[in-house]
Order: structure tokens, then sequence, then C-alpha cells
């Protein structure tokens, strides 16, 4: 994520800053609100999404190996205990709905107006 941010904020070209410069703005207000910024924006947006659901997927796959308690403990204690599968089937897919939670709430964030890195209209 880090890497994308820092990839679309130096892929603004100079004459806007230097535009921006000669109308008195200082360059933290010139950064989002340049052109070629959108892209960058459109590229952290995206990069938060991502890494939000991989952050999502290491939570599951932790409690899966490491503790006793939560969705992943509940799919490999129902799979070991007895063959429950259909506590790991709901287990499955409520990890699934809370992924899918997850990504609309980001997209709803993305489509406010005032957040400055949204998708450009």
């Amino acid at each position: 994520m880090v890497v994308q941010t820092v990839a679309g904020v130096h892929t603004i070209e100079k004459r806007y800053l230097r535009a921006a410069a000669n109308f008195g703005v200082s360059r933290a207000d010139a950064v989002p609100s340049s052109g070629p910024f959108r892209l960058c924006c459109r590229r952290l947006s995206s990069a938060w999404r991502i890494g939000l659901g991989v952050a999502w997927l290491v939570v599951v796959a932790a409690e899966m190996i490491a503790l006793r308690s939560g969705l992943g403990y509940l799919i490999i204690d129902s799979r070991n205990a007895g063959n429950r599968y259909d506590l790991v089937i709901a287990g499955m897919i409520i990890i699934g709905l809370i992924g899918l939670l997850l990504d609309g709430l980001m997209r709803l964030l993305e489509g406010l107006r005032v957040v400055r890195w949204r998708y450009a209209h």
C-alpha cells in the first residue's frame, strides 16, 4: 500500500506544482487537487481495499494456527472434533460475508464527497 501511494505521488508532473506555486498555493494543498494525483487516489483507495482484504485473510489464518477463539479456530476445531462440516461451512460463509461487508464499506468510503482520495468523476 505504501509503495502504491509513493508511486502515485511521484507521478505528479512538476508543471502542476510550479503552477500552484505561482498562485501562492502551498505544495501540500496543490498535490490533492492536481489532475495526475487523481490517478494516485485510485491507486491509494485500491491499495487500501486490497490491504484490508489481506488483513482479514491474515486474521482468520492466524486464528486457525495460534488462537483458541475466532472463526478460524471454529473451522479447524469443528473439522477435527467430530467432523462437524455444517459448522465448517457456516464459518466459511460468515468469513465471506464479513469480507464482503468490509469491501462494501471501503467502496462507500471511496464514494464520499468529503474523502479526498475518492475516485475522480
